[in-house]
C-alpha cells in the first residue's frame, strides 16, 4: 500500500525530549542576547570614564604697573637668577694659561755613530742623552738660530666672587625702594610749580606796593615839599623800606647837580613815611629796595619813575 508524504508528515509525533531540547535552545539564545547588551554596556560606559575631562581656566587680571617700575622689578628678577644659577654651580678659579715654552735652540750637527744593541738594563734607566762632539779647530761651528721670544703668560683671570651675591629677596626690596625713591623725587617737580606760582604772586604784591609808594610820594612831594621854580633837574635815589612801612634808609645814587633838589626829594620821602605795611602777598619779605630817578620840572611839580 502507498504511501503519501503529507500523510506522513502530518502524523509524526513530538515528544517530550524534543520540547525540552527547544525550550533549552530559546533559553541560552535570550541569555546569550541578554549577556550582549550587558557587555556592549559596560563598554560605553568605560569610554564615557575614560574621556578626558574639561578644565576651566580663569584669568585675573592683575592692575596696571608702572612701566618703570615693571622694567625694574624684571631686570632685578632676572640678576637674581642669574646669580643664584652662578651660586649653585661650584665656582671653580680658572686656570692660568701655562706660558709656552720656547723651542730650544738647534745643536750642531753631530756625526752619526753607530748605535749598539740594547744592553740588558732595566727599562727604568732612561738612556743617556748624546754629548755633541766638539768640532774641529779648523772648521768653524754652526751658530744657533736665535730662538723666538717667549710670548708674555697672561694674567689669570680672577674668578667672580660669590661671597656677598645678594638674594632675589633682597634684589626685588632694591628695585622696590629705587622705585619710591623716584616716585618720591618726582614730588618736586609739582613743588617747583608751585614754587613759581608763589613767585609770580610775590611779584605782583612787589609791584602793586611800588605803584602805592609811588603814588603817595608824588603827591606828597607836590603839595608839601615843592621845587624852587628856576631849577630843574633829576636824580636817582634808592630807598629801603621795611615791612611795618618805615623808612630805614634813603640815599642819592646819581644827583641832580643841585643840593636844593636833593634835599627836597629826601624830605618828600621821610615826611610822606609811614607807608603801608606789607601785605600777605609779599610772604616773609623783611624789607624792600625801591630804586627810582626823580624828576623835577616847570611849576615846582616832580615825577618819579
Amino acid at each position: 500500500m502507498a504511501v503519501s508524504p503529507g500523510s506522513v508528515m502530518r502524523h509524526v509525533p513530538v515528544g517530550r525530549r524534543y520540547r525540552q531540547l527547544a525550550a533549552w535552545a530559546v533559553a541560552l539564545g535570550l541569555h546569550a542576547l541578554a549577556i550582549a547588551g550587558l557587555a556592549g554596556w559596560q563598554i560605553d560606559s568605560e569610554r564615557v570614564q575614560r574621556e578626558p575631562t574639561s578644565l576651566d581656566v580663569v584669568l585675573v587680571t592683575q592692575p596696571s604697573v608702572d612701566p618703570g617700575a615693571a622694567q625694574a622689578i624684571a631686570e632685578a628678577n632676572q640678576q637674581a637668577m642669574r646669580r643664584e644659577r652662578a651660586v649653585t654651580k661650584p665656582d671653580q678659579p680658572a686656570a692660568p694659561p701655562t706660558p709656552v715654552e720656547a723651542p730650544a735652540p738647534s745643536s750642531p750637527a753631530v756625526p752619526d755613530e753607530p748605535v749598539s744593541p740594547p744592553a740588558s738594563e732595566t727599562p727604568d734607566d732612561p738612556p743617556a742623552p748624546p754629548v755633541p762632539d766638539t768640532p774641529p779647530h779648523g772648521e768653524p761651528a754652526d751658530e744657533p738660530a736665535s730662538p723666538p721670544a717667549p710670548s708674555q703668560p697672561q694674567a689669570p683671570v680672577e674668578p667672580p666672587k660669590t661671597g656677598a651675591v645678594p638674594s632675589g629677596q633682597a634684589l626685588l626690596a632694591q628695585a622696590t625702594s629705587s622705585i619710591r625713591q623716584r616716585s618720591f623725587e618726582a614730588a618736586p617737580a609739582t613743588d617747583t610749580a608751585g614754587d613759581r606760582d608763589q613767585q609770580a604772586a610775590r611779584r605782583a604784591a612787589e609791584a602793586r606796593y611800588v605803584a602805592d609808594w609811588t603814588r603817595r610820594v608824588e603827591t606828597y612831594g607836590n603839595r608839601v615839599y615843592p621845587a624852587p621854580s628856576h631849577l630843574e633837574g633829576q636824580l636817582r635815589i634808592r630807598v629801603v623800606i621795611d615791612s611795618g612801612g618805615q623808612v630805614r634808609q634813603a640815599e642819592v645814587i646819581h644827583s641832580s647837580g643841585y643840593p636844593e633838589l636833593d634835599q627836597a626829594a629826601l624830605k618828600t620821602i621821610r615826611g610822606a613815611a609811614p607807608y603801608r605795611p606789607f601785605d600777605r602777598g609779599m610772604g616773609d619779605r623783611d624789607s624792600l629796595t625801591i630804586t627810582r630817578v626823580w624828576r623835577f620840572g616847570k611849576g615846582n611839580n616832580f615825577g618819579v619813575r
